[in-house]
């Protein structure tokens, strides 16, 4: 049973405004479908965020097949923080504690969002997972397996920049185009990440999670993203956290996505090294 995860990203990058839902824009190889898992299996959207670069919108996440085709999953995202002469873009969690919504195979999702001002710009991260998807080789586990097989824990810096476009990933950077401190030939378990400042999305894409674009919001509070994968694995009871084999770093790649243009954060990834190597 191939299990999966995925985080989308969508934008808008000029709001109508007058309260007129616009649709988000998609990141390249992703789309508001969901794929096709295998039959008497199941997938669920398990986390929303937002981000807004100004006034207030609301999001709407709708299918003919979920609660209702009007505005279904309906949530409302708060403007910026201003801390002294900053302005802090934080990503809002929206679908907080053991909510999460079973999806269908091959349903098409209508996401869209609508700002209370024109021109104002929209960043959407959804994490979706799927118990059994066909032709995907992640390696995930839970909490239980990894814990006793961690012999150190461990840092690495990456340096993504997210694209000019509002809501675009930004050029992927190697998990190792930082730091060559990388054991050969060993397993790291990915637990979760910091960066010097908040940006809407983090995500890695390799071999070893599927090549699939997995990840979060990327929080101003390292005790909400520093054991991002080991807390959504204790949360759902669903094996989350990603384990990467040294070989694969250097095909394995970090990008971050932004309501801001051009954001250049330090990330650190926080792995832990395993005694061994795991599954297949």
């Amino acid at each position: 049973m191939p299990k999966a995860l995925e985080t989308l990203v969508g934008y808008v990058s000029s709001g109508t405004g007058s309260g007129t839902f616009d649709a988000l824009s998609n990141n390249a190889n992703q789309a508001y479908v969901v794929r096709a898992y295998q039959p008497g299996t199941a997938a669920y959207l398990e986390n929303v965020w937002g981000s807004t670069s100004a006034a207030s919108w609301l999001l709407s996440i709708k299918s003919p097949r979920l609660h209702d085709d009007v505005l279904g999953l309906e949530f409302a995202v708060g403007a910026y923080t201003n801390t002294g002469s900053t302005v802090i873009f934080n990503p809002q969690e929206l679908m907080p504690g053991p909510q999460e919504q079973m999806l269908y195979s091959t349903d098409t999702l209508s996401v869209t969002a609508a700002a209370t001002t024109a021109t104002n710009k929209f960043l959407g991260v959804f994490n979706v997972r799927y118990e059994d998807l066909g032709g995907v080789s992640a390696r995930l586990y839970d909490w239980q397996t990894i814990k006793p097989l961690i012999k150190n824990f461990v840092g690495f810096e990456v340096t993504p920049v997210a694209s000019g476009t509002v809501g675009l990933f930004g050029a992927g950077v190697a998990l190792n185009s930082q730091s060559t401190r990388w054991k050969a030939n060993t397993d790291y378990a990915f637990l979760g990440y910091s960066t010097s400042i908040p940006v809407s999305a983090i995500v890695i894409n390799g071999v070893d999670v599927g090549n699939l674009y997995v990840g979060g919001p990327g929080l101003p509070n390292t005790a909400d993203t520093g054991m991002f994968f080991v807390d959504q694995s204790v949360k759902t009871g669903f094996p989350h956290i990603p384990v990467i084999n040294s070989l694969n770093v250097g095909g394995t790649f970090c990008y971050i996505a932004d309501v801001t243009a051009s954001t250049a954060p330090l990330v650190v990834l926080h792995f832990a090294e395993l005694t061994n190597r795991i599954g297949s």
